[in-house]
């Protein structure tokens, strides 16, 4: 069974609930409307955001909104299956977020950049680079400020480790059945806690891994745009914290679990903020 327990140390010395240092760099880029980097460590990435464009001069398919594209790029070789799933999880998270219907018949771009070295073109990235790509982006946005956002995401991994420590090295994702690697696990090895922000090394012992999302703002659950809802404000009155909503925006999961491994692991990442959660 999982446990949050913060009692265990780390081989870097962290306890279960500890993240690595953040790092955070905003306007790096010249020639990007924004731009920003984020590291977890040394899980670092880069991204750019410009927008709203003028058109290219082939004929626009959507007049109603700005149409957004999202790339993810590793840092070698090509974009495969896994940098290809990222962006369309990216685009997911902020077509939703993003005013786009303020800027009909433009274009807006998005550029993630992995800083670290590659995987396999057939294994899942790793979810700390998942995450560490969703914040950067999230900077990039923000510091472009060309765009109203009704909702700031943020992204942490999260990953289940032999409470003992040792658990069994597998390359990452080994195509083994459940059922035989339960076979395979001393009973040592079943008891298993949650780890805030693993380290690759750690996500590779682990059985299993999620990446979730949040976004903060106000307003969350209304389909009205940022910008309308500064405009309908009493008296310019600002928010408080009370009126920030706490929505899941991303989730991504990979390895063997089980509802109640599931159900803890979002527990185990303090919200920065009081908020009233709706989780996904």
């Amino acid at each position: 069974m999982a446990s949050s327990s913060s009692s265990i140390k780390r081989k870097d010395g962290r306890s279960a609930t500890d993240m690595r240092p953040v790092e955070i760099q905003i306007g790096s880029l010249p020639n990007a409307d924004g731009s920003g980097a984020f590291s977890f460590g040394t899980e670092a990435a880069i991204a750019s955001f410009a927008g709203p464009l003028e058109p290219p001069g082939a004929r626009m398919e959507v007049f109603t909104e700005a149409v957004l594209t999202v790339t993810h790029r590793p840092l070698e070789g090509s974009a495969a299956t896994p940098s290809k799933a990222l962006a369309a999880g990216l685009h997911t998270i902020y077509h939703s977020l993003l005013d786009l219907r303020s800027h009909p018949r433009t274009r807006t771009t998005l550029t993630v950049q992995s800083l670290n070295s590659s995987q396999s073109a057939s294994q899942p990235l790793y979810v700390s680079s998942r995450a560490v790509s969703i914040n950067a982006a999230t900077l990039s946005i923000l510091n472009a400020g060309s765009i109203g956002i009704k909702g700031v995401p943020v992204a942490i991994g999260v990953a289940t480790v032999s409470k003992n420590g040792k658990g069994k090295q597998r390359s990452y994702y080994d195509d083994v059945p459940e059922d035989k690697q339960m076979e395979e696990d001393s009973e040592e090895d079943k008891e298993v806690t949650l780890v805030l922000d693993p380290t690759r090394s750690e996500e590779q012992n682990a059985k299993a891994r999620f990446c979730f999302g949040w976004a903060f703002g106000a307003g969350l659950s209304s389909d009205t745009p940022a910008s309308d809802r500064m405009d309908q404000g009493d008296g310019g009155s600002r928010e408080t914290e009370h009126d920030t909503e706490a929505e899941c925006v991303y989730v991504e999961s990979d390895g063997v679990f089980d509802a109640v491994t599931v159900s803890q692991s979002p527990s185990s990442v303090s919200s920065p903020t009081p908020a009233k959660s709706r989780f996904c």
